[in-house]
């Protein structure tokens, strides 16, 4: 009996992963585009509204086989990557009550 509550257990649960994931390969896209409109329909922050751009509709975003060619833009048009400057590395200040570790404490 112990063997088939257990059987019963793990069949169920193969069942919940099965439909969980037949529900999001076929609503996949439709809950995606719910999400965006809820999220996009939340209160924003005073600092937010300033940069707000317009969440693009699932009618508005084209599928993978209407998608158009990526547009090859000449390269001599193109900026040089910036180089990032590394900042320095903070001093490091040790207080007078704390040890320091010296490179003769760790020689074998």
């Amino acid at each position: 009996m112990k063997t088939l509550n257990t059987l019963v257990k793990v069949l169920t649960a193969l069942a919940a992963v099965a439909g969980a994931i037949y529900i999001v390969a076929t609503y996949g896209e439709q809950i995606v585009a719910w999400a965006k409109r809820m999220l996009a329909s939340l209160p924003k922050c005073p600092c937010c509204e300033a940069d707000e751009t317009p969440v693009p509709s699932v009618d508005d975003v084209p599928a993978a086989e209407e998608a158009p060619a990526a547009e090859e833009a000449p390269a001599a048009e193109e900026a040089p990557a910036a180089v990032p400057q590394e900042e320095p590395a903070p001093e490091v200040v040790v207080a007078e009550h704390e040890p320091v570790a010296e490179e003769a404490d760790f020689a074998e």
